[in-house]
């Protein structure tokens, strides 16, 4: 009995840590039913009416991609999070002004040490990759 409940314990706070520790900023905003808080995809980009251009969609969709919080391997770090067109490092996030709504197929927002891992040092706050159509 007392070996049993145990399991069951550490099954429990197994489960409780799964769930609620390890997760990016930006899964922790609301995101359309069916969809990911990492992910857009171009059918919940045409949804966006009164947006310009990929920028204005976002902050719309997703505004946790773009705030900025001192990362823990170096809170005094400076930047922004970085673009990437169809793998093609744009710059910040104004650049997504550049891009019409209509040409993106699917947009990531990439943790830092996913970014990191990717596109290799200096993605301290993150990115935004685009993939067109």
């Amino acid at each position: 009995m007392i070996r049993s409940s145990g399991v069951l314990l550490t099954a429990g706070l197994a489960l409780f840590m799964a769930c609620g520790s390890g997760t990016h900023h930006a899964s922790r905003q609301a995101a359309p039913s069916g969809s990911s808080a990492h992910v857009v995809v171009a059918a919940e980009l045409e949804k966006v009416g009164a947006a310009h251009n990929l920028y204005d969609a976002l902050q719309s969709l997703r505004p946790a991609w773009f705030w900025i919080r001192p990362t823990s391997r170096r809170p005094e770090a400076e930047g922004d999070i970085v673009v990437y067109l169809d793998e093609t490092r744009l710059g910040g996030p104004e650049t997504l002004k550049q891009i019409p709504i209509r040409d993106a197929a699917i947009v990531r927002f990439l943790s830092p040490s996913e970014a990191e891992a990717r596109f290799g040092p200096g993605h301290l706050h993150g990115v935004i990759q685009v993939a067109t159509r």
